[in-house]
């Protein structure tokens, strides 16, 4: 027993010195670990840098209408709020139509009048052509008697030569003859007028026919600014902005609100130019939006602009003046989605996401 007691303290400081090359061994290896996925993470992502195009600056568009009324007037009903889903063709405000049925009265009243003069005109036409088949007959007649009377006057002229009948016989023959031409001319010259009265009867038809034609596009109008009293939604979508009170007074043209599509959408994207190298229409894109964190969203490319967005600025930059510094220009890139988004996310117009573009295969 005594014997063994001086070994115990030397295996007791030989096994710290032991240890020391196991630990150093997994720290060796947790190292080679650690480079090995940071190489094969490296690889991927500049595998995966090769192939895409990224960016954050990029946000979801869509259509917003402004709903915009085409009359004046008092409002009589809001039949809408904020936030409320509407339909196209949906009643959103209902206008004080009072006014505006008088109008439709009015011009229902022209109209008619208007009907009534061209009765009126049509009626003079008929009569006049009328006039017109009764001097016509007149004449024919009246020709009849002037030939019978011509004829008269030579038979009677040819007798007096030879005495057969006196000059007073011969005369009144005369007379007859004369009577029946100066007849006959005047039953011409009311022939004549009769057909200038139908000339002139035609043409009032024809300036009757044309304000009652006017008078009816009148009433049209009226009634179509009678309909503009309930004013609809443009598009499907959703209220936003509402700027209308029921009894405020309504200008023409006033904006009273919006409506915002959240269906049909699209995504314009602002790469870098630098990164437009490869990208062309066609091309597959993924996205994310920020509202909705992991959720994964499909399309394509469907466009470029044709020119950087500083273009488009209300005071566009102009390199020609001052010292010149070069900055990165971005190019905006519309984006169409696959798919509609499903109810559960909506993407509605501004909301910002990151994209990435399929540049390669």
């Amino acid at each position: 027993m005594n014997t063994a007691a001086p070994d115990a303290p030397s295996r007791a400081e030989e096994s710290p010195k032991s240890a020391l090359p196991s630990r150093q061994a997994v720290v060796i290896a947790l190292a080679a670990v650690v480079l090995v996925a940071g190489a094969f993470y490296g690889v991927k992502r500049w595998n995966f840098a090769a192939a895409h195009e990224e960016t954050d600056d990029a946000q979801v568009e869509g259509h917003i209408s402004p709903v915009l009324p085409r009359v004046s007037g008092y409002a009589a009903r809001v039949l809408v709020a904020d936030n409320q889903r509407v339909s196209t063709g949906q009643a959103l405000v209902e206008i004080d139509p009072r006014e505006l049925d008088l109008r439709v009265a009015a011009a229902e009243a022209a109209l008619q009048n208007a009907i009534a003069d061209k009765a009126t005109a049509e009626a003079t036409l008929s009569s006049a052509r009328a006039a017109v088949d009764a001097a016509a007959a007149n004449t024919a007649t009246a020709e009849v008697r002037a030939r019978k009377a011509a004829s008269d006057l030579a038979r009677d002229t040819r007798l007096s030569k030879t005495g057969a009948i006196t000059e007073s016989q011969l005369s009144d023959t005369q007379a007859a003859a004369d009577t029946a031409a100066s007849q006959l001319e005047a039953v011409r010259r009311e022939a004549q007028l009769a057909e200038a009265q139908v000339v002139v009867a035609t043409a009032k038809v024809a300036a009757a026919q044309t304000q009652a034609a006017q008078k009816r596009s009148d009433l049209d109008y009226a009634k179509l600014q009678r309909s503009y009293c309930t004013v609809t939604a443009p598009i499907d979508g959703v209220v936003s902005r509402k700027n209308v009170e029921p009894g405020q007074y309504i200008q023409s043209g006033q904006t009273l609100l919006s409506v915002a599509s959240d269906t049909d959408v699209w995504v314009v994207a602002n790469f870098k130019e630098t990164q437009l190298t490869s990208m062309k229409p066609g091309q597959d894109v993924e996205f994310e939006a920020d509202t909705y964190p992991g959720v994964v969203f499909r399309g394509k490319v469907e466009s470029i602009s044709g020119a950087t967005g500083a273009r488009f600025a209300l005071l566009p930059p102009d390199n020609s003046t001052g010292n010149f510094v070069k900055v990165t220009q971005r190019v905006p890139v519309k984006i169409v989605l696959a798919q509609d988004p499903d109810a559960a996310h909506p993407l509605r117009p501004g909301l910002s996401v990151d994209a990435t573009v399929r540049v390669k295969d």
